[in-house]
């Protein structure tokens, strides 16, 4: 969970027509912590503390009580160590990383899992995913292929400030088919600043402001579910399918599953903003002007940026027609391989793009979900609450969405898919619903926390434009987060079941 920040426009720069910056040459683009000598609120700290002080006692009760029938004494062990590390995820007082340290070695230490199983989890296929994709990410970036193509393809929307701001959420959506949407969102924030400063738009009133800035965040939050590519809780996901049930999916199974609620949400986006934020007349010539200065001064594509193109589309076609047969990961480590060896990237560049704080938070949450089904802890919860119930597997499935939306609002997207993924396996095993769907319907319910600026990176990252309001957000997100759930729950039941996941 990130906090979100509120810095002023650079008004000073409003009567210039300046070319757009973009995350490398704009110093905080994308903040990513507190500004020297800005704090919590202090309600924030201490609720921060009661929520850790009630979860470490609950931890504690949990582990030095007795037996409950049915439960194993690693399952015991194991829920204590997920209660706790839970709280930590939620309340950010360590780095995410940092937990998932913790939860390998208390798994190991407290007996819950034999210490070589235990780092074997940690050892998932999906970290290494993970890290090849953070490469051919940043190999996107710092090349220069990804702001050529972004306005490349936002020139097709300059004929009004409505078409630019569609435009902005279609980019943002297309962009994290292949990228992770806080890269996508940081790519594209510096288009929407310098657009604002260029229309004068005024901060926190103007209604085209809200809906150009929420437009980005939401198309990238929307877009984060079309592929494995567009957000790294699909990583863990996938990595706790593999490691529960020895299965994956497949690049091609998660697109064709999960594109038409991203068309659909794509569509209903920009009805829901205009509903929130009325039209406001907007003199675009200005802006127009800068995006046409900005492609003009592109040039031609030079070498890197050709050769990162050609070697990311022989990527996706690996992953497309021959990941049935090879791991994901090693189509993305040998891909990341090569634009090593072609030169399109530097090992230091590599260092600045893999964010080692997430990959350990994955590896831990691994191996705490492995722990949490192979001791039997999540099954045993299933049976203790649910019982004899009846429910259907769409209801299950809707169940899983919500629960792991409601998660998602108050900690990361990540940690909220290691926390209710077991729980969903073990619910599925009883009601007979397909796994590969429950891992999809978890990855996809922990991508929808559009109500709150500081629940997911790209809306973190607008809000810290000072164009926004809280209640802009909790308002339109709001409204987006029901008819997006909508929207899963109607995919799930008239596309799912054609195409084999029900």
């Amino acid at each position: 969970m990130t906090d979100p920040q509120r810095p002023r426009p650079p008004i000073e720069r409003r009567g210039a027509r300046p070319a757009f910056k973009w995350p490398q040459e704009r110093r905080a683009s994308t903040p990513t912590s507190s500004p020297a000598g800005e704090s919590e609120p202090a309600w924030q700290v201490w609720g921060q503390r009661a929520i850790l002080l009630a979860g470490a006692l609950v931890a504690l009760w949990m582990f030095f009580a007795p037996l409950p029938p049915g439960l194993t004494a690693e399952g015991k062990t194991a829920s204590a160590i997920f209660i706790f590390c839970t709280v930590l995820w939620v309340t950010n007082v360590v780095p995410f990383g940092v937990t998932g340290l913790l939860a390998i070695a208390l798994l190991g230490l407290l007996k819950a899992m034999k210490p070589s199983d235990a780092f074997a989890a940690f050892g998932s296929s999906a970290v290494f995913f993970l890290i090849g994709v953070f490469i051919i990410g940043g190999a996107l970036v710092d090349s220069g292929l990804s702001k050529r193509c972004a306005l490349l393809f936002l020139r097709h929307f300059e004929k009004s400030p409505y078409a630019f701001a569609n435009g902005m959420m279609f980019a943002a959506a297309f962009g994290t088919l292949w990228m992770p949407n806080q890269a996508t969102s940081a790519m594209l924030f510096p288009i929407a600043v310098e657009v604002a400063l260029a229309l004068r738009l005024r901060p926190l009133q103007s209604n085209y402001a809200k809906t150009l800035f929420l437009s980005l965040a939401w198309g990238a939050m929307i877009g984060s579910n079309a592929s494995m590519l567009g957000s790294t809780r699909a990583a863990l996901a996938l990595g706790m399918l593999q490691e529960s049930y020895g299965r994956s999916i497949t690049f091609g199974e998660w697109v064709m599953a999960s594109l038409p609620m991203v068309v659909l949400a794509v569509g209903v986006a920009p009805f829901i903003l205009r509903w929130c934020f009325p039209r406001e007349e907007v003199q675009f010539a200005s802006a127009r002007a800068l995006l046409e200065k900005s492609v003009e001064d592109m040039g031609k594509a030079n070498r890197r940026q050709w050769s990162v193109g050609i070697i990311v589309v022989l990527i996706i076609a690996a992953w497309v027609l021959v990941g049935e047969r090879a791991d994901l990961a090693i189509i993305s480590l040998l891909g990341a391989v090569l634009l090593f060896a072609f030169r399109t990237m530097t090992w230091e560049e590599a260092e600045r793009r893999i964010f080692w704080n997430i990959v350990l938070m994955y590896g831990g949450a691994i191996a705490l979900g492995v722990a949490i089904d192979k001791t039997g802890a999540a099954r045993w919860l299933v049976e203790r609450y649910i019982g004899g119930m009846s429910i259907p597997p769409l209801a299950a499935i809707g169940g899983v969405v919500l629960g792991t939306l409601l998660l998602s609002e108050f900690m990361s997207n990540a940690a909220a898919v290691a926390v209710m993924l077991p729980l969903a396996f073990s619910l599925g095993d009883r009601l007979g619903a397909s796994p590969a769907a429950l891992t999809l319907a978890t990855s996809i319910g922990a991508g929808l926390d559009f109500a709150l600026p500081f629940s997911s990176a790209p809306n973190t990252i607008v809000f810290a434009s000072g164009y926004l309001k809280m209640m802009d957000v909790v308002k339109a997100g709001g409204i987006m987060t029901i008819a997006s759930m909508l929207i899963v729950l109607l995919i799930a039941w008239l596309w799912w079941p054609i195409i084999g996941l029900i």
